[in-house]
């Protein structure tokens, strides 16, 4: 994604800020690190989504991710509001089917909450397709600044110590923390794997378009030999 997705950030770093004020003991929260946990597990795919030292369960988070926020923004939610990731009643956690359930109501045509995220997997992998088309390279121009691996985190207003929920919850600091490149990497593959794409090339296959019902998209892409 060429543009800053922001929208995508939102998702998990709403809940965050959420998380922090609990951490830090402001009077009525209740997004604790065992909320956190069960939301991760709900809407990104496994608790790990939610412990932020390590790398397990961020290629899915990342797919889940993607997936719902191209589908919502398919249909026109408001980003903040959206999805529901936590409730005040209950055991606080929000329901991911609620889209599922406006689509399916406004258009008269029974979608459930995979359904969405179908959706939402063909319109990303069309974007995919039509950036490889115009100069993306797949894995080679898969990459984040280069800073991220080499300069120190630091805090930032809205977070000065980093805080974030480690193991089993617990409150951590992230400071002087830097992306490790094999890991990274490593993430990558496992990205790839789950997107049902060439790991080596980062290139879509045709299977999965085909799969997703973009075949005019494959067969363009083979013309170029941009597709696996």
């Amino acid at each position: 994604e060429p543009r800053q997705a922001i929208n995508q950030l939102h998702e998990m770093g709403l809940v965050l800020f959420g998380w922090l004020n609990w951490a830090s003991g402001l009077e009525g929260s209740y997004l604790s690190s065992d909320v956190f946990r069960k939301i991760a597990a709900r809407f990104w795919g496994s608790e790990l989504a939610a412990d932020f030292s390590t790398h397990e369960g961020k290629a899915l988070a990342a797919a889940r991710i993607q997936d719902r926020e191209y589908a919502k923004e398919s249909l026109i939610l408001c980003d903040f509001a959206w999805p529901v990731t936590h409730i005040l009643s209950g055991d606080h956690v929000g329901d991911p089917s609620v889209e599922s359930k406006i689509l399916s109501a406004i258009t008269g045509e029974e979608v459930n909450e995979e359904g969405l995220y179908r959706i939402g997997e063909r319109v990303f992998n069309l974007q995919r397709a039509i950036h490889v088309r115009e100069g993306h390279k797949g894995r080679e121009s898969d990459q984040i600044p280069e800073a991220f691996f080499t300069t120190p985190l630091k805090g930032h207003a809205m977070n000065p110590n980093a805080e974030a929920p480690g193991k089993d919850g617990e409150i951590t600091s992230r400071i002087g923390m830097m992306v490790d490149r094999v890991e990274f990497e490593r993430m990558k593959d496992e990205y790839y794997q789950l997107r049902g794409w060439d790991a080596a090339t980062g290139l879509q296959t045709r299977t999965k378009l085909e799969e997703l019902g973009l075949q005019e998209i494959a067969q363009d892409l083979e013309q170029r030999g941009l597709v696996i």
